[in-house]
């Protein structure tokens, strides 16, 4: 079932309706001292992303009648698609320092580029430290993931991963705390933590790693 004929009965979709692009441009303006340039984006990527969040809840409120200042009662999505690492590093954790303070329901989902940042001009102005930047910024989250694709090998995967694109690690899933509201999915945990990954067209598929593989266990 195609994901717009589930709305059809709405006559709108609201994935189009309850979307909102977030203009950061503003907050990526370069001087000349790097370290200090990009600990100053961060700055301004915080505000940025916190203010979208205040605005949104109350608007959100304002349609529902409640007062601004109310507890939200609706969850937001927030995507950071190829969030840059190094002002990442100093916004993210502000953001979901105050996000944990207030018991927001936000969900944040940050992808990120390390290959891209560990070559740039402001990783190599951090010297040494430009791997703790990249340490710090997924230390900050919940669950790490990481995707590593066959494509990138200089030399072709093994025979028994022929079938895949790549390989899906979960790096880290840490416990929710008992006062967040995500506590009801606690007993849900992840059946491994490296799986295949397959792509068929448009479709991508996550599945379990047998070992050996099926096709090679008959």
């Amino acid at each position: 079932k195609r994901m717009w004929d589930q709305f059809a009965d709405l006559g709108k979709n609201p994935l189009l309706t309850n979307t909102k692009i977030v203009d950061c441009w503003n907050a990526f303006r370069m001087s000349q001292n790097a370290i200090l340039d990009f600990r100053k984006q961060g700055m301004n990527l915080f505000c940025t992303l916190w203010k979208h969040i205040q605005s949104t809840f109350s608007e959100h409120n304002r349609n529902r009648n409640q007062e601004a200042e109310s507890k939200p009662s609706t969850v937001i999505r927030l995507f950071l698609h190829r969030f840059p690492v190094g002002p990442g590093s100093v916004a993210l954790p502000l953001l979901m320092a105050k996000i944990r303070k207030e018991n927001l329901p936000v969900v944040v989902l940050v992808t990120i580029r390390p290959w891209r940042w560990l070559t740039s001009n402001t990783a190599q102005a951090c010297g040494n430290n430009k791997i703790d930047t990249l340490s710090s910024l997924r230390s900050t989250t919940d669950v790490t993931l990481s995707l590593d694709s066959f494509a990138s090998l200089r030399t072709p995967p093994p025979p028994e991963f022929q079938l895949l694109q790549g390989i899906l690690t979960i790096r880290k899933c840490a416990p929710f705390t008992v006062s967040h509201y995500t506590d009801t999915i606690t007993w849900k945990r992840p059946l491994a933590e490296r799986f295949g990954v397959k792509r068929d067209g448009r479709k991508v598929t996550v599945q379990l790693l047998h070992l050996p593989p099926e096709e090679f266990s008959r």
